[in-house]
């Protein structure tokens, strides 16, 4: 029997093409990687890897190793689903990854719901954003994932994982208290030149705001580059910019500021659950998806109906 882990390592170089990519994956070291495919390649005493340029391609050897590996997990997951079903109620551990504001606003009542109506299955969650939650879900690290999606980012999804859209959360205007949009029935950012904002480094609302911004030819000054919602909001509060914040999981506004609904063209970003095609049906895994669904469509119903 081959170790699982020299397997595993296989199939990462195989599906990722460099020894550098798989032990990122693996979170390994490129030289722990290769030791694990010369060790392999000498208890099988079969080449295993062919150099093209900078990629590795696999023999039929190694195709036939990764699947082995595949096989191992697939029989793990079989074996986990025949013990819980012998329980005869949804047991086990579920592995759940989410994005920060979905870990806060949508997997916390999740916890709460599992924890009072199922408490034989035990939830564990990984903070991750959207695409580390993918490369998650893909490789077996966590049993599904909640991500988010820009329209004017699409995160890219691989065939193998399966997608159920939650909902969408949409983006809202944080101004200061008594600021003038405060006054006017609708606002848009072309209704707001000259002023400062405060955005994100990873560039999805401000490549946003900033299209916005000179589609509609006003002045403007980006104030602050800041990642976390809680600052953003602080900093707006203390008159450093207005900025831009998802509704989802944000706390409740503190005195200072308010939050304004912008027009047709306002930022949202789509909220998946995301799995494996394949993943064996746990019974544990099925009240899990349906309490996400649940909570994820009166969550996101609440925000929209109640702004601010």
């Amino acid at each position: 029997m081959f170790d699982r882990e020299l397997l595993r390592s296989l199939r990462a170089v195989v599906e990722l093409g460099t020894v550098t990519a798989a032990a990122q994956h693996l979170r390994y070291t490129p030289s722990a990687i290769s030791q694990q495919l010369a060790r392999l390649h000498r208890e099988t005493g079969i080449e295993l890897l062919v150099r093209r340029g900078r990629y590795l391609h696999p023999t039929p050897a190694a195709r036939i190793l990764a699947a082995a590996a595949t096989e191992m997990d697939t029989v793990d997951a079989r074996t986990q689903a025949r013990l819980e079903e012998l329980q005869g109620t949804p047991a086990g551990q579920v592995t759940v990854a989410g994005f920060p504001t979905a870990c806060r606003g949508l997997i916390g009542p999740v916890i709460a719901q599992i924890t009072a109506d199922y408490p034989k299955i035990s939830l564990v969650v990984h903070e991750a954003y959207p695409e580390d939650g993918v490369d998650k879900t893909l490789h077996g690290e966590v049993d599904l994932a909640v991500v988010h999606e820009w329209e004017q980012v699409p995160l890219t999804i691989p065939a193998a994982l399966a997608t159920t859209v939650l909902g969408v959360d949409e983006v809202d205007l944080i101004v200061p208290s008594g600021h003038r949009a405060t006054r006017w029935e609708t606002v848009t950012v072309a209704d707001l030149p000259g002023e400062r904002w405060i955005t994100d480094t990873t560039g999805i609302y401000a490549r946003w705001l900033q299209q916005s911004l000179e589609t509609a030819r006003v002045p403007y000054e980006m104030a602050g580059l800041v990642n976390e919602h809680e600052t953003q909001i602080q900093l707006t509060a203390h008159h450093l910019g207005l900025s831009l914040v998802p509704r989802l999981g944000r706390p409740p506004l503190p005195e200072g500021v308010e939050a304004l609904a912008l027009g047709d063209q306002v930022p949202r970003r789509r909220l998946l659950r995301v799995e494996r095609e394949d993943t064996i049906d746990r019974p544990a895994l099925t009240p899990v998806r349906q309490v996400l669904d649940q909570q994820a469509h009166t969550i996101l119903e609440a925000m929209n109906t109640n702004r601010g």
